[in-house]
């Protein structure tokens, strides 16, 4: 496909995507730091603070589809900015939110807002770029997107140390104003396409995502049962979506692609060990090392600052050679790194050791962000490429949430062996990365459209 645009436009469009979708990503974990202030401020016991963080997470993860599937629609500009003006308003709701309950239900619109913007920039790359320049776009999108997942933390310190907790979120809104303007005027528009949209097949797979991560973040009496219910109405979704031809929302025939099946089991794995090692790690560093809130924060910064200066020259050696041994060494860094963090953890070293398995973490984003991604959306009919988008952004999503709330339950059961806590969640996050390690082998060194599959 013909890229859409002149050199200008392409890259000032990739500026204006980025400068969006590194705000959403940022609030997914710039709370964690701020939890003890809002707190203080705002009253609520350790649960309602917990779904602070996990109402925006839920809310995020569920309309992925759906969303993916309006830009097929819509036009993946006009949902991408209308998704940002939504994030502005509820992040400055957010700001101002007078009690802990009024927090977490702004974080629930905010979320929402975050899932109609979080496809589209996959699908506008794709069509913005040439073949031979997508590894490069999408290096510097996974640059951006490893960043602000990484650079939460550390902003959140720095934002809440020095002015007030509310700025975490006040501060969304500048930023999301000039990158409305920017996309605006230089992220080219595209028709709308003509399928139906399937509303059963949204009202079943929301129902199923919403269940499904409703269980995973809560671990109480009633997940197993909601758990239940969510698989049946997965299945059922499948089954509908197997007899939708052009108008499914999900273009499961996708799976009949090597590289999109194992690019979506890959990123999984990825999303699922970087923000399931977070918790851990600072939970360690804190509580067992006598680390300060912004001490811990930049011990993990070099995973930040590496993923940041390889992406882009990964994603030019993705152009060069294809995704696929980009993607081996990525994977393969991914597990020696929660490998070195997690001896760390386990038997006592200097705790700064951890700074080196971040500088791996960091490089293992740069080299998998960007193939995996190439390859997941080479894959992708032109006209299903909203769809492929939310569908490879929902399966990362749900991964990393899965990831986080298995190790939360693993450290709550052992709380009382914290040596052991951290050991069996490390031998859990290092099982889940060898899994994308394994993955990663067995992407095809040349990529066939699904619909042709």
């Amino acid at each position: 496909m013909r890229a859409l645009g002149g050199a200008a436009s392409k890259w000032g469009g990739l500026v204006a995507l980025l400068a969006g979708f590194f705000v959403l990503l940022l609030d997914t974990t710039i709370v964690a730091v701020a939890s003890p202030r809002i707190q203080a401020d705002l009253g609520g016991d350790v649960a309602a603070l917990f779904w602070v963080t996990a109402g925006y997470l839920l809310a995020f993860s569920v309309p992925l589809l759906v969303a993916g599937r309006l830009g097929d629609l819509f036009d993946p500009k006009r949902v991408y900015l209308v998704g940002m003006a939504a994030f502005a308003v509820s992040s400055a709701l957010c700001g101002l939110a007078p009690t802990i309950e009024w927090l977490i239900a702004f974080r629930i619109l905010q979320g929402l807002a975050a899932a109609a913007m979080s496809p589209q920039p996959l699908t506008l790359i794709w069509r913005l770029f040439a073949e031979d320049e997508r590894g490069r776009a999408f290096g510097i999108w996974g640059s951006v997107a490893a960043a602000a997942t990484l650079l939460g933390p550390i902003l959140g310190g720095l934002l809440t140390a020095s002015l007030d907790w509310r700025w975490i979120f006040l501060v969304n809104v500048p930023l999301c104003a000039i990158a409305v303007v920017m996309g605006t005027r230089l992220i080219p528009g595209s028709p709308g396409g003509v399928a139906r949209f399937d509303l059963i097949g949204a009202a079943l797979s929301t129902a199923g995502l919403t269940l499904l991560v409703w269980a995973l973040l809560s671990w109480d009496v009633l997940s197993l049962p909601a758990a239940a219910i969510a698989v049946a109405l997965l299945v059922g979704f499948w089954i509908r979506e197997r007899g939708q031809g052009a108008d499914a929302l999900a273009p499961l025939r996708l799976y009949r692609s090597s590289g999109y099946l194992n690019a979506s089991i890959a990123m999984a794995s990825l999303g699922a060990t970087v923000l399931a090692m977070a918790l851990p790690i600072m939970l360690y560093l804190q509580e067992e090392r006598g680390f300060g809130p912004f001490e811990a924060a930049v011990a993990l910064a070099p995973d930040a600052v590496v993923a940041i200066l390889l992406s882009p020259p990964a994603g030019r050696w993705v152009d060069r050679v294809g995704g696929r041994r980009p993607a081996i060494l990525g994977m393969s860094l991914l597990a020696v790194s929660l490998l070195l963090m997690g001896l760390v953890v386990v038997s006592g070293l200097n705790p700064w050791w951890i700074t080196v398995g971040a500088a791996l973490l960091g490089a293992a984003n740069a080299m998998a962000w960007s193939p995996l991604s190439a390859i997941a959306m080479a894959s992708v009919d032109p006209d299903a490429a909203g769809g492929a988008s939310g569908l490879f952004n929902t399966v990362r999503q749900v991964g990393a949430v899965a990831g986080v709330a298995v190790t939360g339950a693993i450290l709550a059961a052992l709380a009382a062996r914290p040596v052991l806590a951290f050991g069996v969640v490390f031998g859990f996050i290092l099982l889940v990365a060898v899994g994308g390690v394994v993955a990663a082998f067995r992407l095809p060194a040349r990529v066939r459209a699904a619909a042709s599959v």
